[in-house]
């Protein structure tokens, strides 16, 4: 399966500066939208491709729609990355267009302004908010596709030379609109979000980063998943008289999302989802190694979330099997896949995670008491013992991150000089 491809848009924040300050025309827009979808949740709202007054507009719009169209044939939103190099936003795009005269739903800003093309966006969402997580973002985002006739490895703020909008595929190929949890709102702009919410984000954010996940670990974490850890962490810091057991839910969503981008998405990346099939029919969806079942559909095509359960039975049915599909997919991955099947199975049974999960699931939140709710906290963020996330991404990237809390220097040179200059023995004390 090759990536998806994608649209990718820079913005001028300064251009509409009746707003306060940090605030941009996209948060403006993340505002409109999310009023249209209270209104409609099939609502929409456009977002325009700008050029100068004295510009004629040059765009090929079949090539944008032909591409919304083959990412719909295998089930995959396109995406629209927009930033100003200290924010990037992502946007799903339905279509395109070169007029919306009789269907103006955008912001007013657009009013006095020449617009090449029009963007129909049905969910948005903000992925970064800093210049260096926005830098890091655009890394992932390259250019090698036929719509484009240079070939980029990454972007960065100072990519020149280029047309826009860009045609582009994601190295993450997150999907972040197609594998939104059915446990909660149907829309990523309905989802808590504090980057956009909440001044007090960058403190959760940095007290992230300083305590628990180190900045390289934390980019691996996927968007959905930082959410969910980000919100329940904001509520602790504010301490708004939360319900723990409510937030434990958030702890135990962000660790099943992290399970299914190692598992299901390096099937995907590493090519090999084609080889596994999905029964989309029945609740929940089950999972197979071939196709004989009748109305499966390849794993390529089927973007939501399985359970922990699930994927524990996949795999150990395809080390079982020695399915040459997953071998392929995790051979430089055998840490991991050791510790998925002896070592994470009696965690999570030990600790009742799958257990809690159904409780609150069922919201018979009143049967965990506290102290559970912040256990489970504890143990897959890593608070007094070794987390959960920490493990799994320290097997799955073991060159990356094995030696993140060991000592790499060599100082015993220092320690036989010193007792060298004491005549090669410690004096004794009277």
């Amino acid at each position: 399966m090759t990536a998806p491809i994608h649209f990718y848009l820079t913005f001028n924040p300064v251009l509409n500066d009746n707003l306060e300050k940090g605030m941009t025309q996209c948060h403006e827009f993340y505002e409109y939208l999310k009023t249209e979808k209270k209104e409609n949740i099939d609502g929409h709202a456009y977002w325009g491709r700008m050029i100068g007054n004295f510009r004629e507009a040059n765009i090929d719009l079949d090539k944008f729609q032909s591409t919304i169209t083959k990412n719909q044939e295998t089930n995959c939103s396109t995406h629209l990355f927009i930033t100003d190099f200290q924010n990037i936003w992502v946007g799903k795009v339905e279509s395109v267009c070169a007029e919306i005269e009789d269907d103006f739903k955008t912001l007013p800003f657009y009013k006095d302004k020449k617009v090449e093309m029009w963007f129909k966006i049905s969910d948005f969402s903000l992925l970064e908010h800093t210049s260096e997580g926005c830098a890091k973002k655009l890394a992932e985002l390259y250019i090698d596709n036929d719509h484009m006739d240079l070939k980029i490895g990454g972007l960065s703020p100072f990519t020149s030379g280029v047309r826009f909008p860009i045609f582009v595929q994601d190295k993450s190929e997150e999907q972040y609109f197609d594998q939104i949890d059915e446990d909660g709102p149907t829309h990523l702009l309905f989802r808590p979000n504090p980057a956009i919410t909440n001044t007090g984000f960058s403190r959760v954010r940095n007290a992230l980063n300083t305590y628990i996940f180190p900045e390289a670990m934390y980019a691996k974490i996927p968007h959905s998943a930082k959410l969910e850890l980000e919100t329940a962490e904001l509520d602790v810091l504010e301490q708004r008289g939360h319900n723990l057991a409510k937030l434990s839910f958030n702890y135990i969503k962000a660790f099943e999302i992290i399970i299914n981008d190692l598992i299901i998405h390096t099937l995907k990346r590493e090519g090999q989802a084609d080889y596994f099939f999905v029964k989309p029919t029945v609740m929940p969806p089950k999972l197979y190694l071939d196709n004989r079942e009748p109305d499966v559909v390849p794993l390529s095509q089927f973007q939501r979330n399985y359970s922990i359960t699930q994927l524990m039975y996949l795999v150990q049915r395809c080390v079982k099997t020695n399915n040459m599909a997953f071998h392929k997919a995790f051979q430089g991955h055998k840490f991991f896949i050791k510790f998925f099947t002896d070592q994470l199975p009696k965690l999570l049974e030990d600790n009742q995670v799958s257990n809690m999960r159904g409780v609150i699931a069922h919201n018979d939140i009143n049967r965990i008491d506290n102290h559970d709710a912040m256990a489970i906290r504890n143990l897959i963020l890593g608070i007094g013992c070794k987390g959960l996330i920490h493990v799994c991404y320290q097997n799955f990237y073991p060159g990356l991150f094995k030696n993140m809390a060991r000592v790499q220097g060599k100082y015993d040179d220092l320690v036989k000089g010193s007792k060298k200059r004491q005549g090669g023995h410690l004096k004794k004390v009277a």
